[in-house]
């Protein structure tokens, strides 16, 4: 039995999520072999979010890691206590990238969602240059740095479907 007053009663001010989250999925089951390096190539993923932060459009970042050995698990458990991550998944199994996306997609509360993997490193410029497009093409439904050669005629295809929608689509 509780007693007393609950603590929570007296906050008068919850944090709210941010309107951008981004989602980073990692997986380093050990630190030899094909892993060697990959808890420095993490270390860099989550210093270049950090170095990125534009002031004026604040992000939270979302880790969910896949079962990873205890060193990297400690080194997410530290940025986190620095505030470099706000919402960390520590998954006592490898459930997968979609199975880890499809918790992340589910838990992440901002209105936009970026996805990546654990060995991306986020360069000045990139949120804004996402969101320009979101915000200049108000029906586009997914945005990529990534760069994507598709067979040209899904891009003559979409060409010819833009322009057949009148003014101010292409």
């Amino acid at each position: 039995m509780r007693i007393g007053h609950n603590p929570a009663r007296f906050v008068e001010k919850v944090a709210q999520p941010a309107d951008i989250t981004i989602t980073v999925v990692n997986s380093i089951p050990f630190l030899s072999g094909y892993y060697e390096q990959s808890l420095g190539v993490l270390r860099t993923v989550v210093e270049s979010l950090q170095a990125t932060r534009e002031p004026a459009r604040p992000y939270d970042v979302m880790i969910f890691d896949n079962h990873s050995c205890a060193e990297v698990r400690d080194y997410l458990k530290e940025a986190c206590d620095q505030g470099k991550i706000q919402y960390l998944v520590l998954s006592d199994t490898n459930i997968g990238k979609i199975g880890a996306w499809n918790y992340m997609f589910g838990a992440a509360q901002g209105k936009y969602i970026v996805f990546s993997d654990g060995d991306i490193e986020f360069r000045p410029g990139w949120l804004s240059a996402s969101l320009e497009l979101f915000e200049t093409f108000p029906n586009v439904g997914m945005v990529t740095a990534r760069p994507f050669r598709s067979p040209r005629k899904y891009s003559d295809a979409t060409i010819e479907w833009a322009r057949q929608q009148g003014p101010g689509v292409l």
